[in-house]
């Protein structure tokens, strides 16, 4: 007999932010993104994270590996990737699914990327610095 697990059962350790931040801060960042991971204190890390996790939801990306892609589109492009127009087009499209949309982010030309990629804005980073806490509740 074999141990058969859903994809739900497989990420539920991670369905809280706390947990969520937790695991993507030391078992994600700490390998693959380093250079931020000792950079931020251990507090800063995760109220990124948390924040991040939120502009996703905020974009209807619900699925929690899609969260990842977006948190880490987020450190690796800039806080703010998805106000340019290549990536705003595929952030509010509601006809597309968390998937989807990574996808699609992971898939824009890179004459376009670049323009998000040479203007980061950290600010975005805490949404009450931007004026979008209350869009992000």
């Amino acid at each position: 007999m074999s141990l058969t697990l859903s994809h739900d059962q497989m990420v539920a350790h991670v369905r809280q932010d706390a947990d969520f931040a937790h695991w993507y801060v030391e078992n994600f960042m700490k390998t693959h993104l380093p250079q931020f991971y000792w950079s931020v204190s251990p507090e800063g890390r995760t109220e990124m994270v948390i924040n991040g996790r939120r502009y996703a939801r905020y974009f209807g990306i619900n699925d929690i590996p899609s969260q990842m892609h977006f948190v880490t589109l987020m450190w690796t492009i800039g806080a703010n990737f998805f106000v340019f127009d290549a990536f705003r087009e595929i952030a509010v499209d509601r006809n597309r699914s968390g998937p989807e949309k990574i996808d699609a982010f992971y898939a824009v030309d890179p004459d376009l990327a670049s323009h998000a990629l040479m203007n980061p804005d950290d600010r975005y980073w805490y949404p009450e610095m931007v004026g979008l806490e209350d869009e992000l509740k």
